[in-house]
């Protein structure tokens, strides 16, 4: 909880700052590094939140990763997390922060889990029926898992709709549980 109510602020707050100074594409997709940076690299993120390692020699590796490659506001924002000892939240500030500027712009994010990989063809009549139903851009993203077996699952804002063979052999299941006949016969 703790976690999410900090990301949330320092998140919210630099978007605002990033709006009234007029840099908030460039702020979106240094925050799209930085989450990238911190998902994909185990030692960085354990570099943030080891408070062993001090704050100076913390900001000399900002400096020596970020400095040429993300814009000033972003950066000045990463020294500030530092000095006020909330490095280790750079990673949900960045999340939050790209939540915030989707929801500003109107996108939609949207998850399609399927069994395999789907079609174009079902990707852009899953986008145009999001976006008639919503009224919102969609970014839809496709996850594979095998465990579904087959079907899909969508998910969107709070909704999901669950299409699975493995959520309905579920539900046939569930249901000879349930069944009123004696068993035995």
């Amino acid at each position: 909880m703790k976690e999410t109510l900090i990301a949330s602020r320092y998140a919210k707050a630099l978007f605002e700052l990033s709006l009234e100074q007029n840099c908030l594409e460039q702020t979106y997709l240094d925050m799209q590094l930085i989450r990238e940076v911190c998902n994909c690299n185990k030692d960085f993120r354990l570099l943030l939140s080891s408070p062993v390692i001090k704050s100076d020699k913390k900001k000399n590796i900002f400096k020596a990763l970020f400095e040429e490659k993300i814009g000033k506001l972003s950066f000045l924002f990463l020294l500030t997390l530092v000095t006020k000892r909330r490095e280790s939240f750079a990673e949900p500030i960045a999340e939050e922060f790209l939540s915030v500027y989707k929801e500003y712009k109107g996108i939609l994010p949207a998850i399609l889990t399927t069994s395999s990989i789907a079609d174009d063809e079902i990707k852009q009549r899953v986008i145009k029926m999001l976006r008639d139903f919503t009224k919102k851009d969609i970014e839809l993203t496709e996850e594979i898992k095998n465990e579904i077996i087959g079907g899909f699952i969508l998910r969107f804002g709070q909704y999901q709709y669950d299409e699975s063979v493995r959520k309905k052999i579920m539900n046939l299941k569930r249901e000879f549980n349930i069944n009123v006949y004696e068993k035995g016969f």
